[in-house]
């Protein structure tokens, strides 16, 4: 499976996608920069798995060692919702060139299939 992986928890299906360290140089460097200590939030546009197209605010927090990226509740319980994601189920973060809808992103929402043989896009 391409990209990173984030497996949901309750806090991710019920209020904001807590960010792993692991998307850190995908998603913050990119996007904040320099800036990082300056600015809280910025825009990021993805496509998912099966070719929608999506809008998220991250937010980074600005006291503590560690920054706290977030996915902003807004955008990201739509996406939620939409797919009808659980604890447990996957989101899968990758980059992706799309001139056409400008996005850097691709966010992937994966379920397993009710044989629990594998993994699939919604």
């Amino acid at each position: 499976m391409a990209g990173l992986p984030k497996w949901l928890t309750e806090s991710d299906v019920r209020a904001k996608l807590s960010v792993p360290k692991e998307w850190w140089d995908i998603i913050i460097r990119p996007l904040f920069g320099d800036e990082l200590d300056r600015r809280r939030e910025i825009e990021l546009w993805a496509v998912d798995g099966v070719g929608m197209f999506w809008e998220f605010r991250c937010a980074v927090r600005q006291k503590g060692r560690y920054k706290k990226p977030v996915l902003q509740s807004d955008g990201w319980l739509k996406f939620v919702n939409y797919k009808g994601l659980g604890v447990g189920d996957m989101v899968i973060l990758d980059t992706v060139e799309n001139q056409f809808r400008g996005t850097r992103f691709l966010l992937r929402a994966c379920k397993y299939d009710a044989d629990g043989q594998c993994w699939f896009d919604v």
